[in-house]
């Protein structure tokens, strides 16, 4: 019966040529490998840092999660047990509004105050045809950075309670007549007028609030007295509502105002 017999017949030089020619060809192949891992990691690392614009948010992007960093321009506390914070955020003159409810208050409250940058993980949600931003928890909000300080505040809204009362034009001197927001100057103090745009931005006093409303032309305050809100549907006011307000233009804190007289002055438009 043959045996295998183990030729040992090769020099050591023709040995040593074929080990060291092994890695050789192993080597592209080692390289190609981690080159592959190295490429994988870069897309995930570069959606975490994309942002999407305000201004690009549209009817497309519902129930997608993106991140939003923007600016804080007004907050709307809840009306009511069931309803949410109302947040504006704003990026280039652009407005949307992201919600959250009273249980996140307590961590988001350092973090959500007028004129704070944010960044902002959501869902984009449509709510009465609306879009807005939702939040999963507290976590999903980081600070950016923080608003200056100043005596001049808004962040509480109690300081819109300790200003004076404005003085207003008991009954109009001739009939309201409508204007477009930005034509209304300081001039007009006195007119009564009747305008109409959507509500960008909002603060509860204890027995009053101040909604801001902008059109094409600008945007302006509205003052709402305590006998104005006992009659609205304020739990309605979402920001992007369209309101049609009658009243006469007075100077409250400085600002150009209108300050409606009655609950019929004031018109959600649906």
């Amino acid at each position: 019966m043959l045996k295998p017999t183990l030729d040992c017949r090769c020099s050591p030089e023709k040995i040593t040529s074929v080990e060291n020619r092994r890695p050789h060809w192993l080597l592209p192949i080692f390289v190609a490998i981690a080159w592959t891992n190295l490429v994988g990691t870069v897309p995930a690392l570069s959606a975490e840092e994309t942002h999407t614009p305000i201004a690009s948010i549209n009817l497309s992007l519902t129930n997608h999660a993106i991140t939003v960093q923007a600016a804080i321009s007004a907050i709307q506390e809840p009306s009511g047990a069931r309803a949410p914070y109302v947040v504006s955020l704003m990026e280039s003159n652009a407005t949307v509004p992201l919600v959250y409810w009273s249980d996140m208050q307590p961590k988001l409250a350092e973090k959500v105050k007028v004129g704070n940058v944010i960044r902002a993980k959501v869902k984009v949600s449509l709510y009465r045809d609306r879009l807005q931003l939702r939040i999963s928890g507290p976590d999903a909000i980081d600070l950016v950075s923080a608003a200056p300080s100043t005596d001049d505040s808004t962040n509480s809204p109690a300081e819109a309670t300790n200003a004076p009362p404005p003085v207003v034009p008991a009954t109009p001197s001739s009939p309201p007549v409508r204007a477009a927001i930005g034509n209304i100057k300081e001039d007009w103090v006195g007119r009564w007028v009747i305008i109409s745009g959507t509500i960008s931005g909002s603060d509860n006093g204890e027995k009053s609030r101040r909604l801001s409303v902008q059109d094409a032309t600008g945007e302006i305050q509205v003052v709402l007295g305590e006998s104005e809100l006992i009659n609205l549907p304020i739990h309605e006011w979402l920001l992007g509502r369209v309101v049609k307000i009658t009243g006469p233009v007075n100077l409250v804190d400085e600002k150009l105002t209108v300050v409606p007289q009655s609950a019929d002055a004031v018109t959600l438009v649906r």
